[in-house]
């Protein structure tokens, strides 16, 4: 007997989880014993799983996907899902464990071979992350450089490949319904619907538990705030900011402010008063155009696509 459904996902967007929801109320599959979280509140726990539901990472060669005359469920990313993903995947993904924003990152080999980053910081910033530790200002830049092309971001390069080689027979289920217990049910329904899947899903308490453990859904939307005030002028406290989000504020700065770049030093603004103050005086003379910017008023930036040229 072939499989029931196939859940194609990257590496961090919960399709262990997906899996275990799908297994545990389909009417085609045993019940499950058990939850999947483990102490890094992660679906990783082995439990007795059946073997109709197979779950893996999609290729980044063809043919991407597996088992492709079989039913499919393709999680989903899109451009406003990258700061709240980017914020813990690399603590979640693998349970890899990696905080980045301590003082000072160091990698070790298995977080290297999931995450692409040895190359982009020997191009980018000439650090050997085999050896070398990454200094706070330079994690935060390296996010920012992400932000300001999210068009380049890894997790969008990908899904715009999958969306595009897919298996005629797949949902597609956002990765952002997970953060949302209605939402998750819905689209979970949903999935069963159209893929026949024949769920029963009669106890919803297990996302309770998922959601609490999900890394920082308290404090997922707070950078709207940040960027509200201050558009608005006002002087909130900002100090909270991990430097995924500092690096998103940072982006959002250059973006919005012309010939300004972010000062790179371990310590970040800890109020928008202070951005207002920075922003007001910064000195004309210092004034130019930013290279990090891929288009400047709707056009190729020269100074960016020299940069990377630069860069090869």
């Amino acid at each position: 007997m072939g499989n029931i459904v196939n859940i194609a996902f990257q590496g961090g967007t919960h399709g262990n989880y997906l899996r275990f929801c799908i297994d545990n109320y389909s009417k085609l599959t045993p019940d499950v014993i058990g939850t999947p979280f483990n102490d890094n509140n992660t679906s990783h726990r082995p439990l007795n799983y059946s073997d109709l539901i197979h779950h893996y990472h999609p290729s980044e060669q063809e043919p991407f996907f597996k088992n492709t005359d079989e039913p499919h469920i393709l999680v989903t990313v899109d451009k406003e899902d990258i700061l709240f993903i980017e914020r813990w995947v690399t603590m979640r993904a693998g349970d890899l464990k990696v905080n980045v924003s301590e003082k000072t990152v160091s990698l070790y080999n298995v977080f290297l071979k999931h995450f692409p980053w040895k190359d982009k910081f020997k191009k980018t910033y000439n650090i050997d992350l085999t050896k070398e530790s990454i200094p706070k200002f330079l994690m935060r830049d390296f996010y920012k450089l992400s932000f300001l092309n999210l068009d380049k971001n890894g997790f969008i390069v990908k899904d715009k490949m999958y969306r595009q080689q897919k298996p005629k027979n797949t949902f597609m289920f956002p990765v952002s319904a997970f953060w949302n217990k209605d939402n998750f049910f819905k689209t979970l329904q949903e999935a069963s619907d159209y893929l026949d899947l024949k769920l029963d899903i009669s106890d919803r308490t297990v996302h309770d538990n998922f959601l609490a453990g999900l890394n920082f859904l308290e404090s997922k939307d707070r950078t709207d705030d940040v960027i509200q005030a201050i558009q608005n002028n006002q002087d909130i406290d900002i100090s909270a900011l991990d430097v995924v989000e500092q690096a998103y504020v940072s982006a959002w700065i250059e973006e919005n402010n012309k010939f300004v770049i972010v000062p790179m030093c371990d310590q970040f603004f800890q109020s928008t008063g202070e951005i207002l103050n920075w922003l007001k005086h910064y000195p004309q003379h210092y004034k130019a155009m930013n290279p990090n910017l891929p288009k400047f008023n709707g056009i190729p930036n020269p100074f960016h696509l020299w940069n990377l040229k630069k860069m090869q």
